[in-house]
């Protein structure tokens, strides 16, 4: 198949094309300049592969959660290449891609994912690595304080930029179950591939407007008092 990705759920920007068997991407870390990457990139990949968008089959995105402005901009993009070439879609959590992004995959690891969601808080969730490789959910995704983030069920491997914005809340919760931790690790396209091709060879896919962000949480900054 051919499935074209997009992925903007944090400050680090990234595409990804699909192409038979092969898969080319560009990725950036690219705080606030989304808007002027995604569809110049889209353009290159689909040329570098000799592909028009009419032929790609599915276009995959990363639907949160993370970023309430950047999300927004991703999804727009996604919805308006999907709705002009008449493609399916099909959301993939931002966290299990950042995961499935990870150099710590190996069968049977724990990974638990924090990544700094303003405010005081983390959005987490763990995910264990199946024989195949894929993440598959071990807890659902959450948002709150990082000395209240959800303990894993064993010993397990933090990621997210979370554990450097929040390390000595995360480490002093999490005690002897975190074996280690990477904070410089990020959701990325090639992964949103990875996770959206086994339902996108299947057919399910959903309609261009079914393209939605996952927030978890509606407040996107504290307010004044009084108001």
């Amino acid at each position: 198949m051919n499935i074209l990705a997009i992925e903007t759920a944090t400050e680090y920007c990234s595409v990804a094309l699909q192409a038979g068997s092969d898969v080319i991407s560009r990725h950036q870390h690219a705080p606030r300049e989304h808007a002027s990457l995604l569809l110049p990139w889209v353009e290159q990949l689909l040329a570098e592969a000799g592909l028009s968008l009419n032929q790609v089959d599915a276009i995959a995105y990363g639907r949160g959660p993370g970023s309430f402005t950047s999300l927004r901009l991703g999804i727009g993009v996604v919805q308006g290449l999907a709705f002009g070439a008449d493609i399916g879609v099909t959301g993939i959590s931002s966290l299990a891609a950042l995961a499935q992004s990870s150099a710590m995959l190996e069968a049977g690891r724990l990974l638990l994912i924090a990544t700094d969601a303003r405010m005081q808080e983390v959005f987490s969730a763990s995910y264990r690595v199946t024989d195949e490789g894929v993440v598959a959910a071990e807890t659902g995704e959450s948002v709150g304080p990082p000395q209240q983030i959800l303990i894993p069920p064993g010993p397990c491997f933090g990621l997210g930029n979370g554990f450097s914005v929040y390390r000595e809340a995360l480490v002093d919760r999490l005690g002897q179950q975190l074996l280690e931790f990477d904070a410089d690790c990020w959701p990325d396209a090639r992964s949103v591939i990875r996770l959206a091709s086994a339902a996108a060879g299947r057919g399910e896919l959903d309609s261009p407007e079914q393209a939605l962000p996952r927030y978890i949480r509606n407040q996107v900054a504290h307010k004044p008092a009084g108001t």
